[in-house]
C-alpha cells in the first residue's frame, strides 16, 4: 500500500497481449461502423472524464460545460481518488477543482493519523474559437499552476463533432507531455523541479506531446470512448516511492485507453474505464443547471382576494384612511416595513422585500396586491423596494401600462418607455409631492421580533489529526427591532458534533488574530456567537450609514462602523468601514479574555463594481488595514446569476510585522458558492445559503463578521439590474 508500486497484474506475455490488441481493434471498428442515432446536442458532449474537468478519459478536449451548470464528481484510478467538482460559464469557460487522494503514499509530514497523501488542484479552460460547419472547436486550459503543483499542465485541443463522433486532437505540457512537474512535495520525491508559477511562466517549445481520441455518442445515455494518453505513469506524483525511486513500466500497460459512459437519468452519469489494459477505473458524476426553481417545481403565489365592501370602503375613503387600508393589505401579504401615501391620483408605496429572491417579482406582487383595492381615480403608482430602511430602486408607471405589461400585453420595450426606474426615489419623491392633496406616509405595524434556526458546518482540511475534520452547529437567530432603523440581534449555536477538538494546530503570534480560532472551536458547549445592537440610518445625500456594538462573533466583541453610497443605478458604489475589537474569553461567553488585552482595529475603502450587468459579473476591493494591522488589498470577483453567487478572492498585505514564518510571506485565497434557499422550495422563497473554501488559516488579511453590512453582496438590489430583469415581474 505505501510503497508506490502498481499491483501485479495484467496480460503477461506476448500472446495474450497480441490478442487483447486483436480484440481492441474488433471492439473500435463495431463502434465505428454500427448504427448510431445521430448526437445533435454538442453541448451535451461536455462530459466528465476521470478527474473533474471535461475530457475523454484522462485527455481533456475542447468541450466546455453550457452556461451556469455545475458537475460534482468523484472517481478512482489507481492509485487515486479524485473527488471535486467544474462549473461552465458563458458557453466558453470551464474552471474546475478537486482533491486528490494519492493511494500509494502514506504522508509521513503530518504523521501516521493522517493517512494518504492529499493535495489540491484547479485549473480553467477557454474556448478560443467555438465550433462551427466546417471548423472544430479549439480550447486552451491550464492545470494545477499553483500550490503544490503536483501535476501542472497546459495544452491546445481541438475537437470536431461528425455526426455522432466527436474528435479530438490535442498537445501537452508539463505532465501532459510526460514530465514530472512537481512542487511543493519535491522533497518526497528527491528533486526541484518547477513550482506551478514557474511552469506557467515556462517557454513555450519546452518538451510537447500529441494526445487525441474519440467519442462515439451512441445514444443521449451511452457513449464510448477511445484515447491516445500522453501521460506517462512513471513521471507521475504517486507512482513513485517515497525514496525517489521510479517504478518499473509495466509491459502489459498501453497508452491507449477505453471505455463507456452511461448516463443514467438527468443528474447522475457513471463512467467505467479500461486504462491501458492494466487497472479498471471508474467514476459516478452529477450534473445539473444552477436554477432558483430547483428541486420542486414552484406554485403560482395567489394573492388574497378583495371583497365588495372593501371596494366600495376604498372608493369613499380619504386620503388617509386609504393609506392606511393599502399599507396592512401589503402588510398582510407579509412584506414588512410598508408605508403608504395617497393622493388624488397617485399612490406612493415602500415596502421592503424579505419575500422574493427577485425584486420585480416583489414589484410585481406588491401591484396584483394594490390594483384590486384602488380607486379608480388612482392613475400612477410609485413602487418603492427599501433596504435597511432606505429606498434602494423606485418605479414610478401608470396604472394602466402597469396592468398591461403584467398581463403581457406590452412588452419589456414598451414598458421601458413608459415608466421610469430611480436610484434611491428623491426624483420620483419631488414629483409625487407635486400631485394634489398627499397625505402622510402611513407605515404599517410590523412584528419587532424576527427568527430563522440553520444547521451549519465548519470544516478544516489537511491538519496533522487528519485530512477532513468537521464541526455542525445548530445556529439559531433572533433580531428585535427596538426602534425603527435600531435591532438587537442575538445569535446561540449548539454544537451537534465537533471533530475540531481533535485538531493539531497552535496559535502561530503571540496576539493571533485568527489562527486561535481553533482555541474557540474546540469547545462543544452553548455558545453566545453574537449579541449586537445595530444601527442603520439615511444620512446627507443619499448615503446610509451603520454602527454596531457587542459581541460580533465567537472571538470578538468590540464596536464597528461603516458607511456606503451606490451611485449610477447601483452599477458602483464607495464606502468606509471600521471596527475596533477584543478577544473574547474562552469559556465566559460574555467576559472578555484577561490574558490578552490588545485592541485590534480595522480602516477599510470598500469599492464596488458591476463590471457585466446583464452577467451578473460583479467586483469588490477592500483597500486598508486588517484585523493584524497588516495593511494591503482584498480583490474579489463573483458572478451572481440566476440568484446563485459563484465568487473567488485574493488578499495580499505587508506581513513584515508578523513573526511566524507561516504568516510571513502568505497570501489569503479562497472561493465560496452561494446558493438561494428556494432550490429546496415549492415556492419563491428569499435568503440564501453559502459554504467557503480558504487556503489555509493564517493571520493575514483577517477581517471581523458583522451583524450586517452595507457594503454590497449581492447585485440585485439595484435599478441596473432591474432594467434588464423586468419580465420576472409576470412571474407572479
Amino acid at each position: 500500500m505505501g510503497d508506490g508500486r502498481l499491483a501485479e497484474g495484467g496480460w503477461p506475455g506476448a500472446d495474450r497481449r497480441w490478442w487483447i490488441g486483436v480484440l481492441r481493434a474488433a471492439v473500435c471498428v463495431w463502434l465505428l461502423l454500427s448504427p448510431g442515432r445521430a448526437y445533435a446536442q454538442w453541448s451535451d458532449a461536455a462530459s466528465s472524464s476521470l478527474q473533474s474537468y471535461t475530457g475523454i478519459i484522462d485527455m481533456p478536449n475542447a468541450r466546455v460545460l453550457p452556461d451556469w451548470r455545475l458537475r460534482l464528481h468523484m472517481s478512482k484510478a489507481d492509485p487515486y481518488w479524485y473527488y471535486g467538482l467544474a462549473i461552465g460559464l458563458w458557453n466558453r469557460l470551464e474552471i474546475h477543482g478537486q482533491f486528490t487522494e494519492v493511494t500509494s503514499l502514506v504522508d509521513q509530514s503530518l504523521g501516521p493519523s493522517y493517512g494518504y497523501y492529499k493535495d489540491r488542484s484547479a485549473g480553467l479552460r477557454y474556448v478560443l474559437l467555438p465550433e462551427g460547419d466546417g471548423l472544430p472547436q479549439v480550447a486552451m486550459g491550464v492545470y494545477d499552476v499553483t500550490g503544490s503543483a503536483l501535476w501542472s499542465s497546459r495544452y491546445l485541443v481541438a475537437s470536431k463533432m461528425w455526426g455522432s463522433l466527436d474528435l479530438t486532437f490535442g498537445l501537452g505540457q508539463g505532465t501532459l507531455a510526460g514530465e514530472f512537474v512537481g512542487g511543493a512535495t519535491n522533497a518526497m520525491v528527491g528533486q526541484a523541479p518547477d513550482t506551478g508559477f514557474t511552469f506557467l511562466r515556462s517557454s513555450p517549445v519546452r518538451r510537447t506531446k500529441p494526445f487525441g481520441g474519440l467519442e462515439w455518442h451512441y445514444s443521449r445515455a451511452l457513449t464510448f470512448c477511445a484515447e491516445y494518453s500522453s501521460l506517462k505513469p512513471a513521471n507521475m506524483f504517486g507512482y513513485r516511492t517515497t525514496a525517489g525511486d521510479k517504478i518499473k513500466d509495466d509491459p502489459s500497460r498501453y497508452p491507449v485507453n477505453l471505455g463507456v459512459k452511461y448516463r443514467l437519468n438527468n443528474l447522475f452519469s457513471a463512467q467505467v474505464f479500461s486504462m491501458g489494459g492494466a487497472t479498471v477505473a471508474g467514476g459516478l458524476s452529477m450534473e445539473f443547471p444552477l436554477d432558483p426553481e430547483g428541486m420542486l417545481p414552484w406554485k403560482k403565489l395567489a394573492v388574497a382576494p378583495v371583497g365588495e365592501g372593501d371596494r366600495w370602503q376604498a372608493e369613499h375613503a380619504d386620503y388617509e384612511k386609504l393609506a392606511g387600508m393599502i399599507a396592512r393589505r401589503i402588510h398582510d401579504e407579509g412584506f414588512r416595513k410598508v408605508a403608504v401615501s395617497c393622493s388624488e391620483t397617485g399612490l406612493w408605496i415602500e415596502a421592503e422585500n424579505n419575500l422574493h429572491l427577485s425584486p420585480g417579482r416583489a414589484l410585481g406582487h406588491i401591484f396584483l396586491t394594490v390594483d384590486p383595492l384602488a380607486p379608480k381615480r388612482i392613475t400612477t403608482l410609485y413602487l418603492n423596494l427599501k433596504k435597511d430602511g432606505q429606498v434602494i430602486q423606485s418605479l414610478r408607471a401608470s396604472r394602466d401600462t402597469l396592468r398591461a405589461f403584467i398581463d403581457s400585453s406590452q412588452d419589456v420595450g414598451g414598458f421601458r418607455a413608459f415608466s421610469d426606474i430611480d436610484l434611491y426615489g428623491d426624483e420620483h419623491w419631488r414629483q409625487y409631492q407635486q400631485e394634489q392633496g398627499t397625505s402622510a406616509l402611513h407605515k404599517a405595524p410590523d412584528d419587532r421580533m424576527s427568527y430563522s434556526l440553520k444547521p451549519k458546518v465548519r470544516t478544516f482540511l489537511n491538519n496533522r489529526a487528519g485530512f477532513f475534520k468537521s464541526k455542525g452547529v445548530l445556529q439559531g437567530r433572533a433580531d428585535c427591532r427596538l426602534a425603527e432603523h435600531t435591532k438587537l440581534s442575538g445569535e446561540i449555536e449548539t454544537s451537534l458534533f465537533n471533530q475540531w477538538d481533535q485538531l493539531v494546530y497552535s496559535p502561530q503570534e503571540r496576539d493571533s488574530v485568527r489562527t486561535d480560532i481553533v482555541e474557540y472551536e474546540k469547545k462543544t458547549q452553548t455558545r453566545v456567537s453574537m449579541l449586537a445592537l445595530d444601527h442603520v440610518a439615511a444620512l446627507p445625500y443619499d448615503v446610509l450609514g451603520r454602527v454596531s456594538a457587542g459581541y460580533f462573533e465567537s472571538a470578538y466583541a468590540g464596536l464597528g462602523g461603516e458607511c456606503f453610497r451606490y451611485f449610477h443605478d447601483g452599477r458602483w458604489g464607495l464606502g468606509l468601514e471600521s471596527e475596533t475589537v477584543r478577544k473574547r474569553d474562552l469559556e465566559d461567553n460574555f467576559a472578555l479574555r484577561s490574558d490578552l488585552d490588545t485592541w485590534f482595529t480595522t480602516a477599510f475603502v470598500n469599492l464596488y463594481a458591476q463590471l457585466w450587468p446583464s452577467q451578473g459579473l460583479e467586483g469588490g476591493l477592500k483597500i486598508g488595514r486588517f484585523l493584524a494591522g497588516d495593511p494591503g488589498v482584498s480583490l474579489e470577483l463573483r458572478r451572481s446569476f440566476r440568484y446563485f453567487t459563484l465568487g473567488v478572492w485574493y488578499t495580499k498585505t505587508d506581513t513584515s510585522q508578523f513573526t511566524s514564518s507561516e504568516n510571513r510571506g502568505s497570501d489569503q485565497k479562497g472561493v465560496y458558492i452561494s446558493f438561494p434557499l428556494s432550490i429546496f422550495s415549492d415556492h419563491d422563497v428569499k435568503g440564501h445559503m453559502e459554504y467557503d473554501m480558504t487556503s489555509f488559516t493564517k493571520d493575514t488579511g483577517a477581517t471581523v463578521r458583522q451583524p450586517s453590512l452595507l457594503y454590497p453582496l449581492d447585485p440585485w438590489s439595484t435599478p441596473a439590474y432591474l432594467r434588464g430583469s423586468l419580465e420576472e415581474m409576470r412571474g407572479m
